[in-house]
């Protein structure tokens, strides 16, 4: 692992030395126990083995010697050989034990009704080739089968021979089965015993080893850490004070001196600190003094351009109101007449239309182009319309003239349900609806206010800059 690797991983250990340190030596003790104890169960099954295969291979030899006696020199005594296979079967580990001539015919069997069976008919029909074996070499063999829970013998047994037969023709065979479970299990309890006996020796080492890391390490380096926590917290005058010369006391010795340090250079720092502050302190007061003399003078200033802003405006309202008053009072004045001349014409188109109702074809004509009847149903309309924003423009002008109040600057008695009207009417048009914004309706509630005394021009700007604010807000 690269050294960067190394302090990544080490940075994201979250356990303490206390209690990484007994989960180590736990673990590796068992880690060291199950590997134990698995040698051992290995090395005893191995042994079970190797002492069943060697019990076998004797039991083998004998019961094989016996039955070539017996076939050889007592005229194939079966009565016998079926007391041998009989007494093989009284032993509790010995599952099946067969004898089967050169044609694999069962002769003998501890499972009588394998007798006189052929072999292939039977469980055993797996074992032929091993049969063949043993008949080619004339030496048993000793198999320990897949389920490493039985040994099989595989012997031969002559069973008689022919004069002149260097090889003997008939050679029978002697299989016996043997159970090694029961062997195995008292090996598993006693490996068993055995490991649980050196977890015990191996776990009080662990304590013992853990107990000396605990005294000598885990301790120190946990009051070197509280030492290290309380200096970060503040407490400069703390000091670990190890002993010892190993590395942790040099550690420890090297913090203490940086602690001394530390609290030497944060006490000069303090009184630096304190002067500064003081200074600091002044330095504010006085730009604090600064900037409200710097603000009112900025606030005067303002004000003198707004009010010189508003005054040329109202100037500037007053002549543009005083200049279209005159036009439009008598646009306004004539509109009366102009509508009573053209109601008049209309009555006398329409009279004539009743006493000759059959006018020359060019009158006709002339009618049809000019569309008479639209003219005389919707000039009264145009005249209404125009009479309509003569008043408009004629309640803006008197509206403006009352806005601005160029005559009366000085501070008189003023009403003040007429001057937020006139700023109504101004504004008018602002507070429809238009494709952006909806539009505002104004409810006027107005209460039985007596005049007041004020500067009108200046009240009429405070409810213009009120209302444009308020407007500005819904949006």
């Amino acid at each position: 692992m690269e050294k960067g690797n190394w302090r990544a991983a080490m940075k994201r250990f979250p356990f303490p030395l206390r209690l990484s340190i007994p989960a180590i030596l736990l673990i590796f003790g068992s880690l060291l126990s199950l590997v134990s104890f698995q040698r051992e169960i290995t090395l005893s099954y191995r042994h079970t083995e190797e002492d069943a295969s060697r019990q076998l291979r004797t039991l083998g030899d004998q019961t094989s010697g016996m039955l070539e006696y017996l076939f050889l020199f007592r005229q194939a005594d079966m009565q016998a050989a079926d007391l041998i296979i009989s007494k093989l079967g009284s032993n509790q580990n010995i599952q099946l034990a067969l004898l089967c001539d050169e044609n694999n015919k069962v002769l003998l069997a501890t499972q009588y009704e394998l007798r006189n069976r052929i072999v292939s008919n039977t469980l055993a029909e797996k074992h032929l080739s091993d049969f063949k074996r043993v008949r080619q070499t004339i030496s048993g063999q000793i198999i320990l089968l897949e389920d490493k829970q039985n040994i099989q013998a595989v012997y031969p047994v002559i069973l008689g021979t022919v004069p002149g037969e260097i090889r003997p023709s008939k050679v029978g065979i002697l299989l016996l089965k043997y159970d090694i479970s029961g062997w195995k299990q008292r090996s598993y309890n006693d490996a068993l015993t055995r490991s649980l006996e050196s977890s015990a020796v191996l776990a009080l080492l662990c304590i013992g080893v853990w107990f000396f890391f605990y005294k000598t390490l885990t301790r120190r380096v946990v009051r070197l850490v509280e030492a290290s926590n309380s200096l970060a917290k503040g407490e400069l005058s703390v000091r670990a004070g190890l002993q010892g010369s190993d590395e942790l006391a040099q550690v420890s010795a090297a913090f203490d001196q940086m602690a001394e340090k530390i609290q030497t250079d944060t006490e000069a720092l303090q009184t630096s600190q304190a002067s500064l502050a003081e200074a600091h302190a002044d330095a504010i007061a006085k730009a604090e003094k600064l900037n409200r003399a710097l603000q009112e003078l900025q606030q005067t200033q303002a004000q003198l351009i707004q009010t010189e802003k508003m005054s040329s405006l109202g100037q500037m309202v007053a002549g543009v109101a005083h200049e279209i008053n005159n036009p439009v009072g008598f646009i306004y004045g004539n509109l009366t007449h102009a509508n009573n001349y053209t109601q008049d014409l209309l009555d006398l188109v329409s009279l004539y239309q009743q006493h000759c109702p059959n006018p020359a074809s060019e009158i006709q004509e002339h009618i049809a182009a000019i569309e008479l009847d639209f003219l005389i149903e919707d000039l009264p309309k145009i005249l209404s319309s125009m009479n309509v924003g003569a008043e408009r423009i004629r309640q803006i002008v008197l509206s403006l003239r009352n806005f601005s109040r160029l005559d009366e600057a000085e501070m008189k008695q003023v009403d003040i349900h007429s001057g937020i009207d006139s700023t109504l009417l101004i504004l008018q048009n602002k507070l429809k609806a238009d494709g952006k914004h909806q539009g505002i309706e104004v409810v006027k509630e107005y209460g039985d206010l007596p005049p007041v005394e004020c500067y009108a021009g200046q009240l009429n700007q405070v409810f213009m800059q009120g209302k444009r604010k308020k407007k500005s807000d819904k949006m």
